[in-house]
């Protein structure tokens, strides 16, 4: 008897999203089909004719009544790739379907309407995925040498995740920081501290046990977009668990040509025996060209300056196909609909990296270490 095939719809193609990002993986998937595009009729006209685009691309149809398209028999995933501040009620409106979900990096805007719709996936018994967090190199390297035993108890940890996106400028007015107050969305930036620190706190989750005091600082800007509107382009936390284990990282959109790749990513463990540094962007091939290196425009496209669709050059190549781990966690989440099983990183992990990031961001606006109630 052959498996199940998948239906999937793709729920808006915000510029906030990696939406366009996950097409590839599910047109490559054998036991997935694209059903249809859909997004909410009130969305702006340049977002409306991207979706269209995308629907036309992919020869599916194009709903503006979101409710109608999740209720589609046809349709078993749904493919969150909407505004943050538009998550949570997508998602509960999923599961309470009966739909499968797959989510783009945050179930909520705040900690209640992540908790929401936590609780509505676990009520609904679907499941749900947030993928890149604990499915790529990194996180499968660090948890390769914590397993192998030889860096005995693990003590600690630091992760680096920069983003080599986005033209460095002279900054000239800079706002106070300003709190997110639930309010993510931004017409020509996002809080980095959020949207790339993310990565690192979900590694930390996998390493430690429950995080219990936040210290987060924040306000060292590189672009004029972010110093300007108060919002962070980078930032650094410090962590410690229930079990006094201390874990820290610096995060953030670091501008273009700061790294080969586009970024750095590498994790610092520290162990009772010994210690270990794992960077996700190694191996790779390295070439060095002279012309290359000193006639190469980096200037990004006027029509995406911060690079949110556009990655950064590239002047070597990681010999891991999937960095990011898109496709081990789609195969995740294909296993865990079969299996009726929950997946490795799913909502409830997540509402627990939205409770720690957002500790982090009252930390920086009051200057003091946030304590987490026990869970």
């Amino acid at each position: 008897m052959s498996a199940a095939t998948y239906g999937i719809v793709l729920v808006s193609f915000s510029k906030h999203s990696h939406q366009q990002h996950f097409v590839p993986l599910f047109q490559d998937h054998p036991r997935l089909r694209v059903v249809a595009v859909a997004d909410d009729p009130d969305i702006d006209p340049q977002l409306r004719a991207f979706n269209r685009q995308w629907a036309d691309r992919l020869g599916v149809p194009y709903q503006e009544d979101v409710g109608s398209a999740i209720a589609d028999p046809a349709v078993d995933i749904v493919s969150v790739g909407c505004e943050i501040e538009k998550r949570s009620s997508l998602i509960i409106r999923a599961a309470r379907a009966g739909k499968h979900l797959w989510i783009d990096k945050f179930p909520g805007a705040t900690l209640a309407e992540s908790e929401d719709a936590a609780r509505a996936v676990e009520s609904a018994g679907v499941r749900a995925i947030i993928p890149g967090y604990a499915y790529g190199e990194l996180a499968r390297q660090a948890r390769y040498a914590l397993a192998a035993g030889d860096l005995g108890d693990l003590l600690g940890l630091h992760v680096d995740i920069m983003f080599g996106k986005g033209w460095p400028r002279a900054i000239e007015h800079r706002a106070p920081f300003a709190p997110p107050a639930g309010r993510w969305k931004h017409p020509d930036l996002k809080r980095e501290l959020l949207t790339v620190g993310a990565y690192a706190v979900g590694l930390i989750q996998e390493c430690l046990g429950p995080i219990r005091h936040v210290t987060g600082h924040a306000g060292a800007y590189f672009f004029p977009e972010h110093a300007t509107s108060g919002c962070d382009d980078f930032g650094s936390l410090t962590m410690t668990d229930a079990e006094g284990r201390v874990a820290t990282f610096s995060g953030g959109r670091t501008g273009v040509a700061g790294h080969p790749q586009g970024g750095q990513a590498r994790a610092y463990l520290i162990g009772s025996r010994q210690s270990a540094i794992v960077d996700s962007k190694r191996p790779a091939l390295d070439a060095y060209l002279r012309e290359l290196l000193t006639g190469y425009d980096y200037q990004p496209s006027a029509q995406d300056p911060m690079q949110w669709h556009g990655g950064p050059p590239a002047l070597s190549v990681a010999l891991s196909a999937d960095v990011a781990g898109l496709s081990v966690g789609l195969e995740d989440l294909v296993a865990a609909i079969d299996a009726e099983r929950p997946p490795r990183y799913g909502i409830r992990q997540g509402r627990d990296l939205m409770e720690i990031l957002l500790a982090g961001y009252r930390s920086v606006e009051h200057g003091d270490t946030v304590t987490l109630e026990d869970a």
